[in-house]
């Protein structure tokens, strides 16, 4: 495919921090071209279904460096350069994944278990059993090759045959049946917004088996990198204020959860939650409250604080006076601080969290529906909107440098050259020489995926939890595992997605490295009966290089940037930061990410109108008398300024921006959709101030 010869700015990878900064430049009127060199969008952040991330794992076993098969161009580099022009190779198959390895902890059903089929106990309490359509294709054909080969080995009669038979059409019937029951369901769900109970209990729960898992493929998005978002963080406010949180939707994280004393409990974080909770006494209820206050007031405070500041945010809460129990809710629920993390630092990650809280409900972080892999994608709809140019299973081949020390444009693998004035990429696309200090000091991320068969705690609906869990062997390095159930778009209903992350160790396996959270909370041995704990039906471990930190060098171009990978962190607000940084480098003058104008208040101008806007021009209804030719005059001359003004305000693109509301108006207007539970409110947009700024314009007009 031949692409345009020229553009304003090349990115390279669809990642977060690139997509972010693509679409800022194609908003504002900038010629974007964004190539990946992956078969998909997101890069590093994406998003698969249960059979794209197994043939992903597939191609990252082991101690992989590089996978792909792009391969150089043959090029005549006298037919590409220019006097003084030099190229420079690019890595193409580079990856920041590996050790990868996927396991299933179940099996497919033996004979005898298949003639005794579940049964749906339509009681909410104890849970619902579902099955579809593929369920019952699998359970058939099991059960035909088993009595085939029954047959072929000469121990079944011709009765036992029949029996088979029968067996296999009573259970496909019951299966027809909770069907049935499966479909009001989801259509009762569809209408709660997509608030289901849960379907999983101790009792009557839905056996899940290695086909029956594989059958609901689609129904599964799987991240790579998962990550939450604070609800007054950079991520959220960028969403509402560029209007991209209408390609979004999302879901909160309804409770932080621990364990105490080998319980998995629920913590308390909002005035709500404090007093409702049983886990904690009256006076520590007093204790965590007063000191939440003093927390959200603490720069107020600074100098009485003094040097503690600086010294480890245990210490600072062992001189509070805390108690046990407060004090392991605020270091590893609240503040999610590691044992060597100072104070200030300590007391600045405690007021985010609280400040988060109660903007969405009774929460502190958002999840985005269909995964994290979501989010770069929006922002790349938002370039393409604007004209910026996507193509996948493309990279550059090499550089084209001139004689200033700068990019002046790329080789694709294509063999095509296209020039820049830009070139920002991600930094495992960039020669080691470009940056050799941020590849020497990368560092590794263990994570884990696990599907269960129930959540950690059990409630009466289903909730997305979050929990930073301590590792007795190194305290600054704690697991952080995030569940989503299906209502969160990530799995079949039934299933329970967990997501597990932490900072690796040298010569460290990602499984072994994840074993105290899969111990502790996890049943992960098929032969055991304990039903005290979800049971894994299927894991999922890898490493990633950690490059979430770019380090400035003299050996990278001019014109050239480098953006960071997602590390363990676990919110994106260090992108936003990022991308924001680098477009205000290059365009200090231009506003960064502004809202899109509605499609309702664009104003076309025709040929005619054009015409009359032309200030040499008259209009064809001025007269010879002089009265009406001034009256006439003075009408033209306002229409002139009306199309003037409306071509000045939409630039190139002929459109006209939405005029800024108030403060308190903004946030109603540009608030992203939340899709919640029913016992949480829904929020809703209120666009009545933009109909009325519709109105005008139309009055202005006419």
């Amino acid at each position: 495919m031949d692409l345009p010869n020229e553009f304003d700015v090349i990115v390279l990878g669809t990642g977060m921090p690139e997509s972010i900064v693509a679409a800022a430049f194609s908003r504002i009127g900038h010629k974007v071209l964004h190539l990946d060199k992956n078969e998909h969008y997101s890069g590093d952040w994406a998003s698969f279904n249960l059979k794209g991330i197994e043939e992903w794992a597939k191609q990252h076993e082991g101690s992989v460096s590089s996978y792909g098969t792009l391969a150089k161009p043959d090029i005549n580099e006298k037919d590409i350069l220019e006097d003084g022009e030099t190229l420079i190779d690019m890595p193409l198959n580079t990856t920041n994944f590996q050790q990868a390895s996927f396991e299933y902890y179940v099996g497919d059903l033996q004979p005898e278990e298949l003639s005794e089929p579940a049964t749906a106990e339509p009681d909410s309490d104890k849970g619902e059993v579902t099955a579809d359509n593929t369920e019952t294709d699998s359970v058939d054909e099991s059960s035909k090759e088993n009595a085939v080969d029954d047959k072929s080995d000469g121990g079944a009669s011709e009765e036992k045959l029949n029996e088979n038979k029968e067996a296999v059409n009573e259970i496909t019937k019951d299966i027809g049946e909770l069907k049935t029951v499966d479909e009001s369901a989801q259509k009762d769900d569809n209408k709660a917004g997509n608030s289901e109970k849960d379907t999983v209990k101790t009792d009557g729960k839905k056996q899940w088996t290695r086909s029956t898992i594989k059958d609901e493929w689609r129904k599964f998005n799987l991240d790579l990198s998962p990550k939450v978002l604070y609800s007054v963080g950079d991520m959220v406010e960028l969403l509402i204020q560029s209007d991209i949180a209408k390609y979004c939707e999302f879901k909160t994280i309804t409770q932080i959860l621990t364990v105490t004393q080998g319980k998995v409990e629920k913590v308390p974080c909002s005035r709500a939650d404090v007093f409702s909770s049983k886990s904690v006494s009256m006076l520590e209820k007093r204790m965590l409250m007063k000191f939440i206050q003093f927390c959200l007031e603490y720069e107020n405070n600074v100098e009485q604080l003094g040097d503690i500041l600086e010294k480890p945010f245990t210490e600072f809460l062992t001189s509070r006076k805390l108690t046990p129990t407060i004090k392991h809710y605020v270091q590893h629920s609240i503040a999610m601080a590691t044992d060597s993390m100072t104070t200030r630092q300590g007391l600045t990650q405690m007021k985010k969290f609280l400040q988060s809280l109660g903007r969405y409900g009774n929460t502190a972080f958002l999840w985005s529906l269909y995964g994290s892999g979501e989010l770069p994608q929006s922002f790349c709809r938002m370039c393409a909107v604007f004209g910026g140019v996507y193509c996948l299973r493309t990279t550059a081949a090499s550089l084209i440098m001139g004689k200033q020390n700068s990019c002046t444009g790329i080789v694709t693998t294509d063999g095509q050259k296209i020039k820049c004035k830009w070139l920002i990429m991600q930094a495992s696309y960039a020669p080691e020489a470009f940056n050799k200090e941020t590849f020497q000091k990368t560092s590794a991320i263990s994570r884990g995926i696990l599907l269960t068969d129930k959540p950690l705690l059990m409630q009466e609906q289903q909730e997305l939890s979050l929990m930073c869990l301590p590792c007795p062997d190194d305290g600054d390095r704690p697991i952080f595992l995030l569940e989503l159930p299906s209502s969160s778009m990530s799995s079949p209903r039934g299933l329970y997605v967990n997501h597990l992350t932490r900072q690796g160790k040298d010569d460290v396996l990602p499984k072994d490295d994840l074993a105290y959270a899969v111990n502790t909370l996890f049943n992960s041995d098929p032969e055991s009966t304990d039903q005290s704990k979800p049971s894994v039906v299927w894991s999922l471990f890898f490493s990633q290089f950690d490059q979430s930190v770019i380090q400035d060098s003299d050996h990278l171009p001019s014109n050239v940037v480098l953006m960071s990978g997602p590390g363990s962190e676990l919110d994106i607000d260090q992108c936003v930061g990022e991308a924001r940084a680098v477009f205000q480098k290059i365009l200090p003058d231009e506003e960064f990410l502004p809202k899109a104008p509605n499609p309702e208040d664009i104003i076309y101008v025709d040929d005619n109108e054009a015409q009359v806007a032309d200030g040499n021009s008259q209009s064809e209804f001025l007269t010879s008398d002089k009265d009406q030719s001034e009256e006439t005059q003075v009408s033209d001359d306002n229409s002139q300024s009306n199309v003037l003004k409306d071509e000045e305000v939409g630039n190139e693109h002929g459109q006209s921006d939405v005029k800024k509301n108030s403060t308190d108006q903004l946030e109603e207007l540009k608030v992203p959709v939340i899709i919640q539970d029913t016992s949480q409110s829904e929020v809703k947009k209120d666009s009545s101030d933009q109909m009325e700024e519709a109105n005008v314009a139309s009055d202005d007009r006419s």
